[in-house]
């Protein structure tokens, strides 16, 4: 996906290269034996080193398949929830029962809830809620688990730069099954809202060493280096998503072999969102957020199987 001049200049990035060769030496950043061992661990160093960054769009497009229409079924659209506003779910004392009479969309509804509850507590900081929400989402509202279309659990993937070998541990990873091989096509991460820093950019390098980890996993795989491979990924920050997009070179994958990359690079494109910050993504507590997540979601579905 190319970006244009004047979205680059508009959008915000992060994990900029040095512009000085004092400041590669100094940070390291050819040396693969001082990257973060996990993706977990890293960091804006680690972005630098890899030649990875992130930037905005305001546009759709530029990062989801908005060319597609897919067929939302009834089923998915009731999700939509246009009564269901987040105030009520800040209430402690909301009654499901009295918002919807499918057990689904009430167990959907209890989930949110929870989540929003957790997201403003004064203490505990578990990602649990977070996950379970995820889980109905991937699961039962938008069904990624559907065959050529696996969804798999904590899968650890690895990929090396020169003699180096670095783990991911994605919580989700939506793989797609053909001609008896699989290939990591949407990467899903979830976090508390507490978890998240801005001294870290709100997790975006994990989400970046975790694209790069299923990019690499896809050319072993294949037994084959793709021009263009195209990565996907969805943050979830308690109950507010973020969606990624990566168009990677063959070349890339070429030097990382060799090492840490010293011409070829990566952007990461996000939307929605001026930055980092995960607030500034789709609210699912809110009826325009349910709708542009699941629309959203449809669309990536259609694109996986298509």
């Amino acid at each position: 996906m190319e970006t244009s001049s004047e979205e680059a200049t508009s959008g915000s990035t992060s994990g900029q290269q040095p512009t000085s060769s004092s400041g590669e030496v100094s940070e390291h950043l050819d040396d693969p034996d001082f990257l973060s061992d996990y993706a977990s661990k890293f960091n804006l160093r680690d972005l630098r080193s890899l030649r990875v960054t992130f930037c905005s769009t305001t546009q759709a497009s530029d990062v989801l398949p908005t060319h597609l229409n897919p067929i939302i079924p009834q089923e998915a659209q009731d999700y939509i929830l246009p009564n269901v506003t987040r105030a009520m779910l800040e209430n402690i004392r909301l009654d499901v029962n009295l918002l919807s009479n499918n057990r689904n969309i009430k167990t959907f509804i209890h989930k949110l809830h929870q989540t929003v509850l957790n997201s403003i507590a004064r203490v505990g900081t578990s990602e649990a809620l977070t996950d379970t929400l995820v889980v109905h989402l991937i699961f039962r509202t938008v069904d990624f688990d559907q065959w050529p279309m696996v969804v798999e659990l904590h899968p650890t993937l690895e990929f090396s730069v020169g003699g180096t070998t670095l783990s991911a541990v994605p919580e989700f990873v939506i793989n797609l099954q053909i001609d008896e091989k699989q290939y990591s096509v949407l990467v899903i991460e979830d976090k508390h809202l507490k978890n998240v820093t801005p001294t870290n950019d709100y997790g975006e390098p994990q989400i970046a060493a975790e694209m790069i980890a299923c990019g690499s996993e896809n050319v072993r795989q294949g037994r084959t280096i793709f021009n263009d491979m195209h990565i996907y990924a969805i943050r979830v920050v308690s109950t507010y998503v973020t969606f990624y997009h990566a168009k990677v070179k063959k070349e890339y994958w070429q030097e990382l072999d060799i090492g840490c990359p010293k011409q070829q690079s990566i952007t990461i494109t996000r939307y929605p969102g001026n930055d980092s910050d995960p607030i500034n993504g789709f609210d699912l507590s809110t009826q325009n957020g349910r709708l542009n997540v699941i629309v959203a979601l449809y669309q990536l579905r259609q694109l996986i199987t298509s």
